[in-house]
């Protein structure tokens, strides 16, 4: 027998409305960016106190922000595919004729993400986003910033829009090939195999005994100009080793320890190869010096070593959402929408602007005019177009609509 829930929360309608009001205000002064092939797209939307509605089409931007502003919808969507006909009943019906290659870096994905807050997960999915873009999809794919819509996602994170007739008629299999390579996923059964695959081996010497002959081998890093991954993995090996030098070993070994299959024994065992002694003499230096890994003697210790750095390498660009990316049928934000949860607005990009970018600033439409009375739910202290702002639980204050508006849908007030 299920047990009784109770009733369901009362929803407070002054806030409602207010919401209500800062949404239709917003859509009904801003301009919204023009939707690519429009004409090709499905759409979604979310209207308070109701499900999902999809399957809906529009023929030009003048329809769409009619619809925005008559609906006020808490969140909105565009697919991802083109559509013959996009707003036909079953996907059969749609005819699909392609669709942009989508990556979706969310802060949910950053390691220790839990115990961040919320200004310092925008700050290192940013630094993560940049990687992907430079290193990924601007570097080994060689596409150009003209071909990649980049855009603040409103929430959590960055959406990267590849627009390319090169990935418009990619399968999902094929998208998904395209995530394995940012991720370079590594089977365990065969980690040491793939670990090694990273450097050159070159036999230097032979041992005999007893009738049998055992090679002597030096591994050689990848070349300072190599490209890919390889090259990834060189200059995060070289800058872990320069960082290293500088920082105490407590430090190290914490870092080292926290690696899943690095114990601290054998954290101690690394420190000591690389970073013992004077600076010159050290492990470290001579790695960098001979481009060899002569430091480690024992290869056990050199391949977990490997793998530590191989992990550093992977670090967030890998995070990138492989569900979003595979999926050629995929609902996206719409670009310029306001976001639900935040009352941010999902903001166009270009890449010169990311370095500077601070949503918390930058996607709060300063269109909201005068303050707000509200009412603390719970105490939070939270920051905002350049200000730290604090809410008590059950006190009353004025605040800018702006974030009054944001404090609401963070579920922290209700209207006064």
């Amino acid at each position: 027998m299920m047990k009784d829930k109770g009733p369901p929360p009362v929803i407070h309608i002054p806030t409602v409305q207010f919401v209500q009001r800062c949404f239709r205000d917003y859509y009904t002064k801003v301009n919204i960016p023009l939707v690519h092939d429009l004409a090709q797209r499905e759409f979604g939307a979310i209207i308070p106190g109701r499900t999902m509605r999809r399957h809906m089409g529009f023929s030009d931007m003048t329809a769409l922000k009619r619809y925005l502003t008559d609906s006020c919808p808490a969140h909105v969507y565009h697919s991802t595919a083109y559509y013959e006909t996009p707003g036909a009943s079953t996907m059969d019906k749609k005819k699909w004729l392609g669709a942009d290659l989508i990556f979706d870096l969310d802060a949910d994905h950053i390691p220790g993400a839990d115990e961040m807050s919320y200004a310092e997960m925008l700050e290192q999915v940013k630094v993560e986003f940049i990687k992907l873009l430079d290193d990924f999809l601007l570097g080994d794919f060689g596409f150009a910033e003209k071909d990649i819509g980049i855009y603040f996602s409103g929430g959590r994170g960055y959406h990267a829009h590849v627009r390319h007739d090169s990935v418009k008629k990619l399968n999902s299999h094929e998208r998904r090939e395209i995530v394995n390579y940012i991720t370079k996923p590594i089977e365990k059964k065969d980690k040491e195999k793939d670990i090694e695959s990273f450097l050159s081996k070159v036999a230097y010497d032979v041992t005999e005994f007893q009738g049998h002959s055992k090679p002597k081998h030096i591994y050689i890093l990848p070349a300072p100009d190599a490209k890919g991954w390889k090259g990834k993995f060189r200059h995060s090996l070289m800058d872990y080793l320069d960082n290293g030098l500088d920082r105490d070993k407590k430090e190290v070994i914490e870092e080292l320890v926290a690696h899943d299959g690095i114990g601290k024994g054998t954290a101690e065992t690394i420190y000591s190869r690389l970073f013992k002694g004077d600076v010159e003499n050290s492990g470290a230096s001579n790695i960098k010096r001979s481009n060899t890994l002569e430091a480690f003697s024992s290869n056990k210790i050199r391949n977990i070593f490997l793998d530590f750095i191989l992990e550093r390498t992977r670090a967030m660009a890998g995070e990138t959402d492989e569900p979003v990316t595979s999926d050629i049928k995929r609902l996206i934000r719409l670009p310029g929408s306001l976001h639900g949860k935040t009352g941010f607005y999902v903001k166009s990009l270009e890449r010169c602007q990311l370095e500077e970018f601070d949503p918390l600033i930058d996607t709060v439409w300063k269109g909201h005019t005068g303050n707000t009375k509200i009412t603390g739910t719970a105490d939070h202290v939270f920051p905002l177009i350049g200000e730290e702002w604090e809410i008590k639980e059950g006190e009353s204050q004025l605040l800018p609509t702006a974030v009054a508006l944001h404090a609401v849908l963070q579920k922290k007030c209700k209207i006064s």
